[in-house]
């Protein structure tokens, strides 16, 4: 019996040695998939992405790319939330000067006259 157990331990012995000096094979590293440009378009797939664990955390890679596309897409919609607001503040018809800017939101130069003219009704007032 004491026979069986020394020869055991020696086949794990020799089994640890050739593992440790790297005969034994390599475990295979496994690549996390990176967010497709597509994948984090609205807030609800931002909202439930989930990057990929590693060892200690995220995979760093996988999680700096989400972040990349959630700033691409935020800086898409600002840049067109932009374009919509200017598009607001100019009238139908109205065509600026070249090299003059669109006037503010809330009217131009005679925009306080007309809120002031009594004879017009302000809205929401109670009569």
């Amino acid at each position: 019996m004491t026979a069986a157990l020394f020869v055991v331990a020696a086949v794990i012995l020799v089994g640890v040695v050739v593992v440790a000096l790297g005969y034994g094979g390599e475990l295979a590293r496994d690549r996390a998939d990176l967010p497709a440009s597509d994948d984090l378009r609205t807030a609800a797939d931002v909202a439930n992405y989930v990057p990929p664990a590693a060892l200690l955390g995220y995979h760093a890679a996988a999680t700096e790319r989400a972040l990349a596309l959630s700033a691409r897409a935020i800086a898409e919609r600002d840049a067109e939330i932009a374009r919509l607001r200017s598009r607001l503040a100019v009238p139908p018809g109205f065509a600026p000067e070249p090299g003059s800017e669109p006037p503010p939101p809330g009217g131009g130069p005679g925009a306080d006259a007309l809120a002031r003219d009594p004879s017009r009704p302000t809205p929401g007032a109670v009569e």
